[in-house]
């Protein structure tokens, strides 16, 4: 008898000690960790270029709003209805100029064959071969805007795509007038309904004023480029960017 109840104590404390050891049961999902990211780890930055200013976004001239005010960049120095600072496009700057209007009169080049529409009552100077300076008779900021445009011969062989290097070429010359100086993203733009390039550039004069302009060059028949080139003071970018914009539309072959 009592081998019996000792078997039996025996089965019954195995019994428990089964129970115990059995896994219990998970009511919860299936846990997977995440690692966080280190917060002293500096993000991966843009591709080289991404953040470039683009030169189409000015084309002809019609990103500006009327009556809104733009720092020599051309940026807009605030966004939206409440005037929110743009950091840094916002750092305290001299007052943005009034918007000039101009009047036009047509230009005939022979020698160039070319002719086109110019703001009247501009000085003209053909004393260098194969190009037209006009320049404006007003001086802001110490600046003269002005407008110069050549057409050359080229070899035989020249292409479309030797005129991104004219373009490079001629940027360059003109930065050598500047203490500063930055160009943007080349892009394409015909004249007289030639493909050609066109690019940006910003220039700071030795006394600190600030030049903008745009030079542009397209291949013509007949083994001719075209190659154009608008300054303006930089505050007033916004006026001399709509000669431009007249020059194009009024450019016609003799």
């Amino acid at each position: 008898m009592k081998k019996r109840v000792c078997l039996l104590v025996m089965i019954l404390v195995a019994a428990v000690l089964l129970s115990g050891c059995a896994a219990p049961e998970n009511n919860y999902d299936e846990y997977n960790p995440v690692s966080q990211q280190d917060p002293l780890s500096v993000p991966t930055a843009a591709p080289a270029g991404a953040m470039e200013y683009d030169p189409l976004a000015e084309e002809d001239g019609d990103t500006y709003v009327p009556g809104m005010a733009y720092d020599e960049y051309g940026n807009a120095l605030y966004a939206g209805a409440t005037p929110i600072p743009l950091d840094p496009i916002d750092k305290p700057t001299a007052t943005p100029r009034p918007t000039l209007a101009f009047s036009y009169a047509e230009v005939a080049m022979e020698s160039l064959g070319i002719k086109f529409e110019a703001p009247q009552g501009w000085q003209m100077d053909t004393s260098i071969p194969d190009t037209i300076v006009l320049k404006d008779p007003n001086r802001y900021d110490n600046f003269q805007g002005t407008l110069t445009v050549s057409v050359t011969s080229v070899a035989s062989d020249y292409k479309l795509s030797n005129a991104k290097q004219t373009l490079a070429d001629e940027l360059e010359e003109i930065s050598r007038n500047y203490t500063e100086w930055k160009t943007y993203q080349m892009a394409e733009r015909t004249l007289l309904n030639k493909d050609g390039y066109y690019n940006n550039y910003r220039g700071v004069m030795v006394d600190g004023n600030v030049v903008r302009g745009r030079v542009m060059v397209a291949l013509l028949d007949n083994n001719r480029i075209i190659t154009v080139d608008m300054a303006a003071p930089g505050w007033y970018n916004e006026s001399y960017m709509t000669i431009l914009g007249h020059f194009r539309d009024t450019l016609k072959a003799l």
